[in-house]
């Protein structure tokens, strides 16, 4: 066996809930592009054993934010990549140059930066590729548009707008989000799910999370159920670790809302031990649901590929991890 050494540079000693801390927020998001149809998406903690058949051993971790555009297909996606040194997060820049060509070199944001576009197709064909090295972290920015590539100096603000946050981070402003999780209301333990990361996300992360397809009424109805926010789990399948595991827990007003929740937003009616899941083929991923007394409990097993369908390793996996978290809410 080797150990493995911790790099130096900006980024040497962050951990994933001070990288995911210094993301913008849907507010700065939606202030930066002058739109407030902009809305979260649930995160993805890239930590080993999530992928790691595929992932470098060069990179320690990634977190990938994701935020949509009401009334459009545009998505803004912003990963970091956190490597073991400044040379791998360098080596990884110029693979990307090499791939993609030249790039424009200002405006110059963190200590590398490379801007590219390019035309693809649906419904928002045009691609923006950012990224942005600080130290040892490499950031991605995946804008699509539905009208035309944005401008470089556009490009450059967005990057600008991460980059301050990933300083605070690697100059110790920033740490673990002061929203704190209580993890004892994720699914517990077992041998089915390795844990990877959680977050107290807004309920819209969660209507974007079901990829509800007109959310804006049912925010209505969860807001009159009591519900503002959600409790966010993330996880690796044991037996599969090229998909992860979405978990969300709501807490409703009454044991009601809870189980119409459930009716609502199920395929099925939920089986003998209470559990609602489905296969979605549309989405290609797993949801289970659940209601435990005023809670509501949703599972979502899908690939880390985003065009890939969900495996079916995920079937038993997640109906024993689901009746196992039902029973430790309480039923």
């Amino acid at each position: 066996m080797s150990c493995a050494k911790i790099g130096s540079g900006a980024g040497s000693n962050a951990q994933p809930a001070d990288i995911y801390a210094a993301g913008p927020s849907v507010a700065d998001v939606r202030t930066l592009f002058g739109d407030n149809n902009w809305w979260p998406g649930p995160p993805s903690f890239g930590v080993r054993p999530l992928d790691s058949a595929s992932v470098p051993d060069t990179e320690r971790f990634s977190i990938t934010q994701r935020f949509l555009h009401l009334g459009s297909a545009e998505v803004l996606e912003i990963r970091y990549t956190v490597y073991d040194k400044t040379g791998s997060a360098t080596s990884r820049m110029t693979s990307l140059q090499n791939a993609y060509g030249a790039s424009p070199s200002s405006p110059k944001v963190g200590d590398q930066v490379l801007y590219y576009g390019l035309l693809s197709s649906g419904g928002a064909p045009y691609i923006t590729r950012t990224f942005v090295r600080l130290g040892q972290i490499v950031t991605e920015l995946l804008w699509t548009r539905k009208d035309g590539i944005p401008t470089v100096a556009q490009l450059g603000k967005n990057a600008a707008k991460v980059v301050d946050g990933l300083k605070k981070v690697t100059t110790g402003k920033v740490h673990r989000s002061p929203r704190a999780v209580d993890e004892t209301r994720l699914p517990p333990p077992g041998l089915d799910i390795t844990f990877l990361g959680s977050a107290q996300l807004p309920v819209e992360a969660w209507l974007v999370m079901a990829d509800v397809g007109i959310p804006e009424p049912v925010l209505n109805l969860l807001h009159n159920d009591g519900v503002t926010d959600f409790v966010f789990g993330d996880y690796a399948l044991n037996t599969d670790t090229h998909m992860e595991v979405r978990t969300a827990l709501l807490t409703f007003s009454t044991s009601t809302a809870a189980a119409d929740w459930v009716s609502t937003f199920s395929n099925s009616g939920p089986d003998q031990s209470g559990i609602a899941g489905s296969y979605i083929d549309s989405l290609g991923v797993y949801h289970y649901l659940f209601a435990s007394g005023t809670h509501g409990a949703m599972l979502v097993c899908s690939s880390t590929a985003a065009a890939e369908a969900a495996s079916r390793a995920c079937e038993s996996p997640m109906v024993r991890t689901a009746i196992s978290w039902k029973l430790g809410l309480g039923g």
